[in-house]
């Protein structure tokens, strides 16, 4: 597959960017209207602003539209999106998907201005004639989400919830997460500030995150990270939790007490989960590492939570 290698020459707008290229240079675009997408102030939502593209080929649209977006509006209410401190090193079109690599300081961004972002260059680069969606890297790795997932490609629906609300659709949470000791024989409680889709339930939110591992690098994971949650569904106060056969698997050195205790003591956090039972591929029947039964309804026990001071 030939690629054609484009410098981007954004000099004027403090933009360093190592070269965009894409299949097919000399398609002709006829010039348009299109819906640039900034950040507003609060970074609780993003605006479109219409502007008018005066370039023709498809490789030179992108540029054009790269341009636009790092440039600040006379608008002091919007921020930029390629105005945030990270660079494009490269861009580049195969098939219909547009691939954006961008430097490691976009991680620095918050969960919530990082999502803003991604909606604004997704919202505006999709309406590029011969693309359909846009996959986003970070020095060629894939970007992935808060508990380690890949993103994945992304088109504009890919941020508008199946009410047609925008990007409002995402929020704010903290959520409290219990990771083991060092000698993975007791809990630390951690708290953690995610963003999320509001479609996503919080049960589900929680126990992912549990499963991504701690953030703290004195704290230490209860959970095999291949576990996938199959199902998680809360009635009358009982979460039932359906996982996939990894979690029978344990790579770490921790107790069988500190996996079981720290899914319930996580669960047992929200306010309307009192017990937990745990099921592995639908099977409940099961005793975990040969000590605790999984057909039975485990509540909180604060007695292997010890205070902070690691």
């Amino acid at each position: 597959m030939k690629k054609v290698w484009i410098p981007l020459f954004f000099l004027l707008l403090g933009l360093l960017m190592t070269g965009c290229r894409s299949e097919d240079t000399e398609a002709s675009l006829s010039s348009n209207t299109v819906n640039v997408y900034y950040l507003n102030k609060e970074a609780t939502t993003i605006t479109s602003v219409p502007y008018e593209v005066q370039a023709e080929t498809q490789d030179d649209v992108l540029l054009e539209l790269l341009g636009v977006l790092s440039e600040m509006t006379d608008n002091i209410e919007l921020r930029a999106p390629l105005g945030m401190g990270f660079s494009v090193l490269e861009c580049y079109v195969e098939g219909t998907q547009l691939v954006l690599n961008v430097d490691e300081k976009y991680r620095e961004l918050s969960p919530t201005d990082e999502i803003l972002v991604r909606a604004a260059l997704v919202r505006t680069l999709s309406q590029v004639e011969g693309v359909d969606c846009v996959n986003m890297l970070i020095r060629g790795e894939p970007l992935t989400d808060n508990v380690g997932n890949p993103i994945g490609v992304m088109t504009a629906e890919t941020f508008i919830d199946n009410e047609g609300s925008e990007i409002n659709a995402y929020e704010t949470a903290v959520i409290r997460l219990y990771f083991a000791n060092a000698e993975g024989t007791d809990l630390y409680e951690s708290s953690r500030e995610v963003v999320y889709n509001s479609n996503i339930s919080m049960e589900k939110l929680v126990l992912e995150n549990l499963i991504a591992g701690p953030e703290d690098a004195e704290l230490y994971p209860t959970i095999n990270p291949a576990t996938k949650v199959l199902s998680v569904v809360v009635t009358d106060g009982v979460c039932y939790i359906n996982l996939s056969g990894e979690f029978l698997t344990q790579p770490y050195n921790v107790t069988a007490d500190v996996t079981i205790y720290s899914i319930v003591n996580t669960m047992a956090e929200l306010s309307n989960v009192n017990k937990v039972q745990i099921s592995v591929n639908g099977e409940d029947a099961l005793v975990y590492r040969e000590l605790l039964p999984l057909d039975v309804m485990y509540e909180r026990n604060l007695d292997m939570v010890i205070q902070a001071g690691y």
